[in-house]
């Protein structure tokens, strides 16, 4: 058997798990009584199913003659300015954001899409340290396997850009529907905006710095309400 083609059954095994298996894992999970895992050690599984999906999808690359690592995103910037200014004003940007959502929160009110991950809100300093690994995970891993596999094979098989980068949102989006509808409404506009980070820099380094912040806001600098209310 030909590598390229164990290339592609290995990535068509992913893109199955990813749109397919996933998803309905994830809404059989959600609707399940409540879940007595100790959060530390759920945070930790999350962790190591992102690195696994990552390191299945720099597999397929390897095993891939014609895919490379510049085809999935991984290469330097086309556009440095845009990147390295995303990079910088994006954190800049966030501190309002952060300082409105804990008063909201701290004054009786809700985390804009907080009910998506409120089953991975840290209550303890160790706890939030596993959530910061949780944050980076996901913006690393997530971006090379939706943005860069995903969109990479879609343009293989003769996808336009836009076609492929609807493909991979879509999929993207399927992954988190287990975090009800806002949850799912904002995955996709999250991977609209990803994506459109990809395109624009032509490489996954910028989205991977926004998911990750956003990701960190979400689950780390956010407080939880039962805590402010004890």
């Amino acid at each position: 058997m030909s590598s390229q083609l164990l290339s592609w059954i290995l990535a068509g095994g992913l893109a199955f798990y990813l749109a397919i298996v996933a998803p309905v894992v994830g809404l059989r999970a959600r609707n399940r009584p409540q879940d007595d895992t100790p959060l530390p050690r759920r945070l930790g599984l999350v962790i190591v199913e992102l690195w696994a999906l990552a390191a299945a999808a720099l597999l397929v690359v390897a095993l891939s003659p014609t895919l490379t690592l510049a085809d999935v995103g991984v290469k330097p910037p086309t556009d440095p300015a845009v990147t390295y200014g995303i990079a910088v004003a994006l954190p800049v940007a966030m501190v309002p954001i952060v300082f409105f959502v804990r008063w909201l929160v701290k004054n009786g009110g809700k985390a804009p899409g907080a009910d998506a991950y409120s089953a991975l809100m840290p209550r303890t300093r160790g706890e939030r340290w596993l959530a910061g690994g949780v944050a980076v995970s996901a913006g690393l891993c997530e971006e090379l396997v939706y943005r860069g596999l995903l969109m990479g094979l879609g343009l293989a098989l003769g996808l336009s850009p836009l076609l492929a980068a609807a493909a991979a949102v879509a999929v993207f989006a399927l992954g988190h529907v287990y975090q009800g509808r806002w949850g799912f409404l904002l995955s996709i506009l999250g991977g609209i905006a990803f994506t459109g980070i990809y395109l624009r820099t032509g490489s996954l380094i910028a989205p991977i710095v926004v998911h990750v912040i956003v990701d960190i806001r979400s689950l780390v600098l956010t407080p939880r309400p039962e805590r402010v209310a004890a």
